[in-house]
């Protein structure tokens, strides 16, 4: 095991519903330059725009399956983030996640995202998930797929071409389901 509790991939992770004190977190992570590569096309946010999708995300929780979590333990309040979004076809939610990349290739990403969607799928008003990626951007397309989502269709964004895939409320899934991170409140002592 890792000396650093942030590196260390425990069972003590949990998905913390977002809070409007949530802003500067959410900025701190999408400013890292792994992260925001992809996720927002390649320049770091500004504080503005955080705060704006943190309050949507919030103001939308109200709809049942959408939201916004983050990733924590006791030792780490930012370490990822997993969103549920309105998506503009009736009974569809984008999912989008960001991990540090010190804690890429332990599986977490593919566990938020799960999670996330299992959620949704919880909920009799979501049936379809979306996800999209950047074409260059091979690491969440591979997620996608170990998700047992489908190619959906060709998208244009800012930084050039893309990629949707689709997972529908009675798809297979993932041939191995990751383990689910408990959604709920924030763990004492963060």
């Amino acid at each position: 095991m890792s000396a650093d509790p942030f590196i260390e991939a425990r069972e003590d992770w949990r998905l913390r519903a977002a809070d409007l004190s949530d802003t500067d977190g959410l900025l701190a992570l999408c400013s890292i330059p792994l992260v925001y590569r992809y996720l927002c096309d390649g320049a770091p946010p500004d504080k503005e725009f955080i705060r704006a999708r943190v309050a949507e995300s919030v103001a939308s929780a109200v709809e049942a399956g959408l939201g916004m979590w983050f990733l924590e333990n006791v030792s780490n309040r930012y370490a990822g983030c997993v969103e549920l979004r309105a998506y503009p076809a009736a009974g569809t939610a984008e999912v989008i996640y960001s991990l540090d990349p010190r804690l890429w290739r332990r599986g977490l990403a593919s566990r938020m995202a799960w999670s996330a969607i299992t959620h949704a799928f919880s909920s009799s008003q979501i049936h379809t998930i979306i996800a999209g990626a950047d074409g260059e951007n091979s690491a969440s397309i591979a997620l996608m797929r170990r998700l047992g989502m489908r190619f959906h269709k060709d998208v244009l964004y800012p930084l050039g071409p893309g990629v949707e895939y689709v997972l529908h409320r009675g798809d297979r899934g993932p041939l191995q389901r990751p383990r689910l991170i408990t959604i709920g409140q924030h763990i004492e002592g963060c």
